[in-house]
């Protein structure tokens, strides 16, 4: 292969085999934060959360631009003999590197690992395909990159080396081949000592090779480590494969670690009990979801698509991520379809609100703290991130559990709540297109259609009530665009009012000055909602999106007309910043490759109201 990629070890390109310097520390976090999702792009937003992790320097997208320009230039000079300069390439989602998945040693190495999971575990090829796989890796993953981001991500592909080391492992075993998998456990163990995977084949091997005391030595040094750095007792397994240490039991070959995986994740069947012996109750885990989630009418669509990613894929953890802007009821799916999720995942369904859309977003570290005491750890204070990561890991180990991460900001929150049990799911809710975890399904929800939006009025309000008004229902579910938020709240509003006609809201609706109040209640405020939305915005993307309220809500806009004192390329990034944060849509592109964008309807009037508000703080000021 002529063009070779490295982030499963230092961050590294060769050229037909020629090593390419790719420039500071900063410049390779930039080029790992692409190669992740090589062909997908990345969009600016999304490389400065991985690479400044929330705390950017000032000018931080002239940074960027600097970052991209000098890779560009690495890139386009390193071409291999006979074949194309490497190309990063721009549009409007963001930034993407024109390789194949082929050229990147981590996406080599899934490969690998998915055809060897997929083999018959007695297969005697499964050795050469794991052992491919493991060969791939040249020390620690995106070694000499010391960023937030870099370290997350280092520590969840570490936890996939580990399983894929595992499987090997087995496979040896099964060949008979005890010596080899001792010898490389043992080195293994030593860079990671609270595996207790590994501890358990080590264990194995030794027993299959004869080595009954040195087996009951690798056990108690597994025990006290994992007591002195965790707290906690070695897992079932270890404690198993110690019984048959001290009685001298040969454990059968082992069984396949992915299809214990497998069967860990299968829906629990009936056993044949003892003659008299009571039947055996299997402990619930604990489910956290809010009591009062708001109704799902019209999502039948969407709630089938959720619940087939959770439930049929069994080889690896589910990761789905549902993106939407404020007010589509992306929660009230999420914890709607995790209610009903019980049996896939009978120890435990637990909901985390991340708060991403709010002034102070959960940092990862809470967030895990949070997950580790619903599970009934006490993990003590002054744990570091790492620690508490890994003892979540262990927790989970044979697990099958779900996790509604619900309103993230970012990869940061979610990353250490990843896990590699394939028994167990993460379901994301997030506000940003951006959030696109490595090996995450996105599903975008969007409004609802007008029929379905006309069934929710029906479900809320009654067949009867929105029949006696047909042409008022209609205009309601327009006014509100098909956003369940709104429409919920104009529904709440009417069943308060029940000698109100829907023809009242409607006219009140009409007015641009009130429509905004009108279509929100109590809580359900879908005004509120694009505030805290406009409260996370750049200063120079707030005042792009108050002087798109200043224009007629018909106009499609390009980045050359938006704003003086902008480059083409920095108003670009603005708007799309917008279209990122649902507060703008993409028209079109012309003919010459230039994006139009364009702004309706309730963001449209949310948009006149900042230009307003900015206008009034402007004269006050004079």
């Amino acid at each position: 292969m002529n063009i070779a990629f490295q982030v499963l070890g230092p961050v590294e390109l060769r050229i037909d085999s020629q090593q390419i310097d790719l420039g500071p520390a900063r410049q390779r976090s930039f080029l790992a934060a692409l190669l992740i999702e090589p062909q997908q792009p990345v969009s600016i937003n999304t490389l400065i959360d991985r690479v400044w992790a929330g705390h950017p320097p000032d000018g931080v997208r002239s940074v960027v631009y600097t970052y991209i320009a000098r890779l560009r230039r690495i890139l386009a000079s390193a071409k291999p003999e006979g074949g194309h300069p490497i190309r990063l390439l721009r549009d409007s989602s963001g930034y993407r590197l024109d390789v194949t998945p082929a050229h990147v040693d981590l996406h080599r190495f899934r490969g690998r690992l998915a055809r060897a999971r997929a083999m018959d575990p007695h297969d005697p090829r499964r050795c050469h395909v794991l052992g491919e796989a493991l060969e791939l890796w040249k020390g620690e993953a995106l070694a000499g990159l010391d960023n937030a981001w870099a370290t997350r991500l280092r520590h969840s592909l570490q936890q996939l080396k580990n399983d894929a080391l595992a499987e090997w492992a087995e496979a040896e075993l099964h060949a008979g081949r005890s010596a080899t998998v001792i010898s490389e456990l043992r080195y293994a163990l030593l860079q990671e000592p609270l595996a207790e995977l590994l501890h358990e084949q080590l264990i194995r091997a030794l027993l299959h090779s004869g080595q009954q005391a040195e087996a009951l030595s690798q056990y108690e040094r597994a025990r006290r480590v994992i007591a002195d750095e965790l707290g906690s007792d070695p897992g079932h397994g270890l404690r198993e494969l110690h019984r048959q240490a001290l009685t001298g039991t040969l454990p059968a070959p082992p069984e396949s670690v992915h299809a214990r995986a497998e069967a860990a994740a299968a829906p629990p069947h009936a056993t044949e009990e003892e003659p008299g012996a009571r039947p055996r109750e299997a402990a619930p885990g604990p489910s956290l979801l809010p009591g009062n989630a708001a109704d799902i009418s019209g999502r039948e669509k969407y709630v089938e698509l959720i619940r087939r990613a959770c439930t049929e894929e069994r080889s690896r953890p589910t990761l789905l991520v549902l993106v939407g802007g404020a007010g589509v009821g992306k929660s009230a799916l999420a914890v709607n379809v995790a209610r009903g999720l019980g049996a896939h995942y009978p120890d435990g369904t637990l909901l985390v609100d991340l708060r991403g859309s709010g002034d102070r977003p959960l940092s990862g570290t809470t967030a895990v703290l949070r997950v580790l005491r619903a599970m009934g750890a006490e993990p003590g204070e002054g744990r570091d991130l790492d620690e508490l990561v890994t003892l979540y890991q262990c927790r989970l180990r044979g697990r099958r559990m779900l996790l509604v991460l619900d309103d993230a900001a970012d990869d940061g929150q979610i990353l250490p709540l990843l896990s590699n049990e394939p028994g167990c799911g993460v379901l994301v809710t997030s506000r940003r297109p951006s959030l696109r975890p490595v090996g995450a399904r996105v599903l975008p929800v969007g409004p609802l259609s007008y029929e379905d939006g006309l069934q929710l009025l029906r479900d809320l309000l009654g067949e009867q009530r929105v029949g006696a008004e047909p042409a008022a229902a209609r205009e309601l579910v327009e006014l509100c665009e098909g956003l369940p938020l709104p429409l919920r709240a104009v529904c709440n509003r009417l069943l308060a009012r029940p000698h109100w006609s829907l023809r009242i809201t409607v006219e009140r609706a009409l007015d641009e000055e009130r429509r905004l109040d009108t279509l929100s209640y109590g809580s359900l405020d879908y005004g509120a909602r694009l505030t805290s939305v406009y409260r996370q915005l750049t200063p120079m993307a707030s005042a792009v999106l108050a002087r798109l309220g200043t224009r007629p809500a018909s106009d499609a806009v390009s980045a050359g007309q938006i704003m003086s004192g902008l480059s083409v390329e920095e108003a670009e990034e603005v708007l799309e910043q917008l279209v990122d944060a649902h507060l703008l849509d993409v028209a079109g592109v012309d003919s010459h490759g230039t994006v139009h964008y364009r702004i309706r309807g309730l963001r449209w009037l949310f948009a006149r109201k900042m230009a307003e508000r900015e206008g009034a703080c402007a004269s006050a000021g004079r």
